[in-house]
């Protein structure tokens, strides 16, 4: 069965690579990746065994991108260790979701420097939905998370234009309903560490300039993640 799940894994991150390309389509007037339209979801690890067994029959066999190869072992591998960790459960159907979402928008965030709302917005209200429901969910606690995280990125984001984009600002937000408060303070302070520290490292080696733009998003969502893990504002290991 762990084997079954890391399959549906790697389906699952065949589907986001081609979301990936596909739903910046409804950004900016679908200027970009205009070619996803006509594109299906292939399994880009499937096309790089298959690109080797055709290598003899064509001279420059079409080969997929490592990073789309990298996002497809990663979904397969958090499949098989949620099947192995939790069996079938709600739990791991949530974290399921919740670590393909995350991975989503980090890999859309570092190719086009874009947080669409088309999955920030429905994730905004699925999550108030679920904060609303009983037992045990508060949604002024949600509130106050999202409070949090949206007001001091929106501050940065008013304050120097064009170091933060609203995509940024949204999904503190998002991470801050679905936390809430004071939780949200974990996965925010591990995301601003994790891109200052990313940005000084590419400042110093010289491979970005200072009026170059840091995609947020991905250290974000690496807070978030993290917090699935570990929360230390909670009484208990979560994962």
């Amino acid at each position: 069965m762990t084997l079954l799940c890391a399959l549906i894994g790697l389906l699952v991150g065949s589907f986001l690579n081609w979301a990936r390309d596909y739903l910046p389509r409804f950004a900016a007037g679908g200027a970009i990746a205009p070619h996803a339209a006509t594109a299906r979801p292939r399994s880009a690890l499937w096309q790089l065994v298959t690109s080797g067994m055709s290598r003899r029959d064509s001279i420059h066999p079409q080969r997929p991108a490592w990073g789309d190869i990298a996002v497809e072992i990663v979904t397969a591998l958090l499949f098989a260790y949620l099947w192995e960790r939790f069996g079938p459960s709600q739990r791991l159907l949530s974290l399921a979701v919740t670590g393909s979402f995350l991975l989503l928008i980090t890999i859309i965030d570092l190719k086009y420097r874009l947080i669409p709302n088309v999955l920030v917005y429905p994730a905004m209200a699925v999550t108030l939905l679920l904060h609303s429901m009983p037992p045990g969910r508060d949604t002024i606690t949600a509130l106050l998370g999202g409070a949090v995280g949206l007001f001091p990125f929106l501050l940065v984001a008013l304050a120097r234009p064009g170091e933060m984009g609203g995509g940024d600002v949204k999904l503190a937000a998002l991470i801050g309903l679905s936390t809430g408060f004071p939780q949200v303070l974990w996965p925010l302070s591990v995301g601003i560490l994790a891109g200052g520290i990313t940005a000084v490292f590419l400042l110093l080696t010289r491979r970005w300039g200072l009026k170059s733009h840091i995609p947020y998003g991905p250290f974000l969502c690496l807070g978030a993640a993290l917090s699935l893990v570990y929360n230390p504002l909670l009484p208990t290991l979560l994962l």
